[in-house]
């Protein structure tokens, strides 16, 4: 167990403009044991936690101990290299002396140091893409899904934040995974996720607002960010305009038909999907039937028999 300082903690957090929550993900604890640590409720932590916790903040581990604490982890070192140093003296031949040994001690010292300051926070080089699979148009008063898809070189545990801009006239309604916030002022979307996967998808649904104009382009954009040793911040690429139109989104063709093509993708981008209502049994009656058409009055699609 080690005595960590809360104080700097939260210093360190805020400095690097990190949540609670952000920093419990990287760790693998609750955001309200990151309020105790920072509030000197919890002052000491298991070893295993408290370097991970240094590795989310970018900082060596020595900053976030107690004044004290590296004093004492010093004072055992020194105690430990003392008894070290008595004890070859005895061994060794009179030809030896204190100070060679000592000066391999700490050449010793120095390149384990530096093996374990590069193996918590040596700086990694992760290559990430991210895409968005946006409909080319969809019509006022109905929702429509949005697929992000994500995917990095990294192998092993990686945490990383998506952001999603959405135009004004747009709701959210809800994700796969869920939000983790939804920005009050901008209505940005915001999802933390800690994952050992390279490649991961998001999808949410959007309602467009009823009173929005026929004929308007929307503009998305959004970007993904990661922090192993240090940030990385890729823009979402893939179509970002989206056309209000008297059209289905799954309508691709604007040909006011679903056809085969249509309902495949359908199925093939948003299949695994169990969680998000993005309207499958609307999409195969039109697919079943003669098309459809749009209702102006009722802000509604009307599938032809």
């Amino acid at each position: 167990m080690v005595r960590i300082n809360g104080d700097k903690v939260r210093k360190f957090r805020e400095s690097l403009e990190l949540t609670q929550l952000y920093l419990a993900t990287a760790v693998g604890v609750t955001t309200d044991t990151i309020s105790r640590w920072e509030n000197r409720r919890y002052p000491t932590i298991k070893k295993e936690n408290v370097l991970k916790l240094a590795e989310a903040l970018e900082v060596s581990l020595e900053e976030i101990l107690e004044d004290h604490e590296t004093g004492l982890i010093e004072e055992e070192i020194k105690e430990e290299r003392q008894e070290t140093d008595e004890s070859d003296e005895n061994r060794l031949p009179k030809i030896f002396t204190i100070r060679p040994l000592l000066v391999l001690t700490l050449v010793c010292v120095v390149i384990i140091s530096g093996a374990f300051w590069w193996s918590f926070f040596g700086h990694e080089t992760i290559n990430i893409t991210a895409h968005r699979f946006l409909p080319p148009h969809a019509a006022p008063g109905l929702p429509f899904p949005v697929i992000i898809s994500v995917e990095t070189d990294h192998v092993g545990s990686l945490s990383l934040i998506l952001r999603e801009s959405l135009p004004q006239e747009c709701t959210p309604i809800e994700a796969d995974p869920a939000f983790t916030a939804i920005d009050e002022k901008t209505g940005d979307l915001k999802w933390i996720y800690q994952t050992d996967m390279q490649k991961i998808t998001f999808c949410y649904l959007a309602l467009i607002n009823p009173g929005a104009g026929l004929g308007k382009e929307l503009q998305f954009e959004g970007a993904v960010t990661v922090r192993k040793g240090r940030s990385t911040t890729t823009p979402i690429k893939g179509p970002n305009t989206l056309r209000l139109s008297p059209l289905h989104w799954a309508d691709a063709n604007g040909d006011e038909k679903i056809d085969d093509e249509e309902i495949l993708t359908v199925y093939d981008e948003l299949g695994k999907m169990k969680d998000i209502n993005f309207g499958v049994e609307q999409i195969e009656d039109i697919w079943s039937g003669n098309g459809y058409r749009w209702d102006e009055k009722t802000k509604k699609f009307i599938v032809m028999p």
